[in-house]
């Protein structure tokens, strides 16, 4: 099986137009599964030894899922509590679409209440969006573009720092 791409946040921003075309499941999935794989980005990043990083991140490695990943960024102080928090939460609702068989939407109360928590939910203007989960969705998806786009910043400053460094 191929290894995923490393992501730019270049990338995540032409993938913010997919979402929004996506059913409520499509999106969550898509956009929760993009902050997975960014967060694995970061902490590959962080590890010094690129061999052993793909090791802890295979398939069976204790950084396959996102729960692991989630919880080792924050016990090692890489990620704030508030980025915990939300990832937490981008974590149950991706999780919610993906194993619930029924129809579940932004609508649903168990979604409905996990967005609801999210940081960005209070920023969301409830005026501007009307229709029944709309800005449960919108919090979502901002969310998710924010917790990817701080890590993803990250680590473009810092390979731009690398090659100004190496270049003088």
């Amino acid at each position: 099986m191929a290894k995923p791409k490393e992501l730019s946040l270049g990338e995540w921003n032409q993938s913010v137009g997919t979402f929004h075309e996506e059913s409520d499941r499509g999106a969550a999935i898509l956009a929760g599964s993009f902050a997975e794989h960014t967060l694995g980005q970061y902490l590959k990043f962080r590890i010094r030894d690129k061999k052993m990083a793909d090791e802890l991140f295979n398939a069976m490695g204790p950084l396959s899922s996102f729960s692991q990943r989630i919880a080792i960024a924050y016990a090692f102080d890489l990620i704030s509590s508030a980025q915990y928090k939300d990832f937490e939460i981008i974590r149950k609702v991706r999780n919610h679409f993906a194993h619930h068989p029924l129809e579940t939407t932004f609508n649903t109360n168990d979604i409905r209440q996990l967005c609801a928590s999210l940081t960005m939910f209070k920023e969301i203007n409830p005026e501007q969006h009307t229709k029944p989960g709309e800005r449960h969705r919108i919090a979502y998806l901002v969310s998710c573009g924010f917790s990817c786009g701080s890590l993803l910043d990250i680590i473009e400053k810092a390979e731009e720092k690398a090659k100004t460094q190496s270049s003088l």
